[in-house]
């Protein structure tokens, strides 16, 4: 069955027909993006966000933007792929149906910038490809265009990858709490004063910035207890595990 189904999303997505000349831009005013032209926006009233989506009158996209997006939901993970990859600059981990039609699928950016992060997905949607192909449109002011590879069911995998709360359980909760002090630093307050670029750096390849007026002050404050080196993780990483943080 895992092998069928792998070679049927093959089929699906490296023999895509999906027409983009007959495609639309559609402005959400936050971010704009392409659908065919069966597609419409909807904009829905949200607590602490901003929500809507696109239909088309059967199949409907929802989309959740503001601080407290939640990740994606790997229940199901046997029945789903993954992937974590680039949409125009944005580092963003996406789910599809290993059967086309039968399950989620859904993108999540879990750092647009320093305060936001995305989600849009919906459910028992068919045509994979074109739902991809909209995922891959997604612009916004913070976006790099030039940045956008093409996505091809070689990355999806059949296990899902770590979402921002089980990597930060993994390595950072024995010494660090969001929100609190511990015997490492309250990580939020690092999150205000540097960017995700920064924390990666300081994670992977910290002698790249040793003089950086911040470290020496958190160094100071933690009484030399330096924060453990993490050379594995990868920016995708670092920013799911960001964006877990600035969601509490």
């Amino acid at each position: 069955m895992r092998f069928s189904s792998t070679i049927m999303l093959l089929v699906l997505l490296s023999s895509c027909t999906t027409n983009t000349s007959q495609w639309k831009t559609i402005d959400f005013d936050a971010f704009k993006l392409k659908s065919p032209n069966g597609w419409a926006k909807f904009i829905k009233q949200g607590d602490d966000s901003y929500v809507g989506g696109l239909t088309n009158g059967k199949d409907s996209l929802w989309f959740d933007y503001g601080r407290y997006s939640a990740d994606i939901n790997y229940g199901g993970a046997a029945n789903h792929l993954y992937t974590q990859d680039t949409i125009n600059g944005l580092t963003a981990t996406i789910q599809i149906p290993k059967i086309d039609g039968h399950g989620f699928i859904r993108l999540n950016i879990p750092d647009v910038n320093n305060e936001d992060r995305f989600s849009l997905g919906g459910h028992d949607i068919k045509q994979t490809d074109t739902i991809l192909k909209i995922f891959k449109s997604i612009v916004f002011k913070e976006s790099d265009t030039t940045k956008n590879g093409i996505l091809t069911i070689t990355k999806f995998k059949d296990y899902a990858f770590g979402s921002g709360s089980t990597l930060f359980n993994s390595n950072c909760a024995s010494c660090h709490h969001p929100t609190k002090d511990r015997t490492g630093l309250v990580l939020k307050t690092v999150l205000e004063e540097r960017n995700s670029q920064w924390v990666y750096q300081f994670l992977t390849n910290r002698n790249a910035i040793f003089v950086d007026s911040l470290y020496k002050a958190r160094i100071k404050q933690a009484y030399d207890n330096t924060c453990n080196r993490f050379p594995d993780l990868t920016k995708s990483e670092v920013d799911q595990i960001i964006g877990y943080i600035k969601g509490l």
